[in-house]
């Protein structure tokens, strides 16, 4: 059975992280979505939050499952019997560091490989930072995330959840 983790702080998830999801849970037996608890950075979401979220995106998918960590991401890969380490790549900028944290994951724990998805051209520019940038000032990122996940950014940051009509709507 091939077992593979896809690590990240899904602050929040986005369409970008779902195709990443899609694709990987077509190619591995069982994915675990592993939402790291990071005390050295302070996240727009809770890890409470972030999980249901991610749990109501991912319902759909029978081998996925989505959990949290805290700690070295090789050590939970390990706790898991992964042998398999997702990583998504939305440009070149990205594989410098992507490829470095391989590196030093495989140096730690030998028997992990790192499998690189590019992200489908459609959601290569996007990044939660962006998409949290835009809900900050009440834009519509309903083409950026999940209705769930919109509909909890437009509560985060105190508007309605109204949908508003796209310019190409």
């Amino acid at each position: 059975m091939s077992i593979a983790i896809y690590p990240g702080s899904f602050d929040p998830v986005t369409f970008g992280h779902m195709d990443i999801i899609k694709r990987s849970a077509r190619v591995f037996d069982k994915i675990y979505v592993a939402v790291l608890i990071n005390s050295a950075k302070t996240p727009t979401f809770t890890i409470e939050e972030r999980l249901e979220l991610l749990r109501e995106c991912c319902k759909d998918f029978r081998n996925v499952e989505v959990e949290s960590f805290t700690g070295l991401t090789v050590d939970f890969a390990k706790s898991k019997g992964a042998t398999v380490m997702v990583r998504g790549l939305r440009a070149v900028s990205d594989f410098e560091s992507e490829i470095q944290i391989a590196h030093t994951n495989h140096a730690l724990m030998p028997r992990i490989e790192t499998v690189f998805f590019a992200t489908s051209i459609k959601w290569s520019y996007l990044s939660s930072t962006i998409v949290k940038e835009a809900a900050r000032y009440n834009s519509d990122v309903s083409r950026f995330v999940p209705h769930c996940v919109e509909k909890k950014l437009h509560e985060k940051f105190g508007f309605p959840v109204e949908r508003k009509l796209r310019d190409d709507d």
